[in-house]
């Protein structure tokens, strides 16, 4: 009986969908903390384009759980959609807006990235709400997204690429006179010893990597690289700002 109750519960997760965004810190963010290494980050980051604009100096990827398939009801030969839900107030509201995704004040899911000198992480259930995180939705299937989220799982634990964050700023002023720039401290390196180690947009990019969602990106990139190759192939979200924050973070 129980082991019928756990497969039916890892056939479940298995079938979860999953809408895949990309959240950005700017360097200019509240949560994140002042330390000498945030502000190198914002310093060596790629031109924004824009006087305005802050450069990205830290990303997660958000796995969203999509709303389970409307209930139907079948009376003879007509089938009935259930395409209401009850609102907040207790009246009657649309499931879905006008171009068929569903509306949040908050958005949910797992997150995964990596914080300076900590380890990989795949974290369940974090909240985020509109403010300082800024949000591009990701196109992938199914299949895709699950992949995804199964490599970030495999990584929990890896360490921080501290010799590769502080590198890449060389790196890419380097490729612009030479075509082939070697990264030494790339993350499966062996100066990198027994474990992984990555920085936050350099494991978000191998995660997309791996699961064939998006193959053709520089591989350990500035979070603010990282944010400028994706924006042409993703959408905008609303920016949001994550919860009950009260440690702020690194790049």
């Amino acid at each position: 009986m129980l082991r019928a109750l756990h497969d039916m519960t890892s056939k479940e997760e298995h079938l979860m969908r999953y809408t895949v965004y990309a959240a950005f810190l700017g360097s200019s963010s509240e949560l994140l903390e002042e330390s000498v290494l945030n502000k190198l980050a914002a310093k060596t980051a790629p031109d924004t384009g824009t006087a305005e604009a802050d450069p990205k100096v830290h990303v997660e990827l958000l796995f969203v759980p999509q709303s389970k398939p409307i209930k139907t009801l079948q009376l003879g030969h007509a089938v009935y959609k259930d395409t209401y839900a009850a609102s907040k107030s207790g009246g009657r509201a649309s499931r879905f807006d006008a171009d068929g995704q569903q509306e949040a004040d908050e958005l949910t899911g797992v997150a995964c990235s990596i914080h300076y000198g900590g380890q990989a992480f795949v974290r369940e259930n974090k909240t985020f709400s509109r403010a300082n995180w800024s949000f591009r939705r990701i196109p992938a299937t199914p299949e895709q997204a699950r992949a995804a989220l199964d490599w970030f799982k495999e990584r929990q634990g890896d360490g921080f690429n501290k010799a590769g964050f502080f590198t890449e700023p060389a790196r890419r002023a380097a490729s612009r006179y030479v075509s082939c720039v070697p990264n030494l401290f790339q993350p499966n390196s062996p100066l990198q010893g027994k474990t992984s180690r990555w920085f936050c947009s350099e494991l978000c990019e191998a995660g997309l990597r791996e699961a064939g969602i998006l193959t053709e990106l520089t591989q350990s990139p500035h979070p603010e690289q990282f944010f400028q190759e994706i924006r042409n192939c993703t959408t905008p979200a609303a920016p949001v700002e994550q919860r009950n924050s009260r440690n702020a973070i690194h790049f």
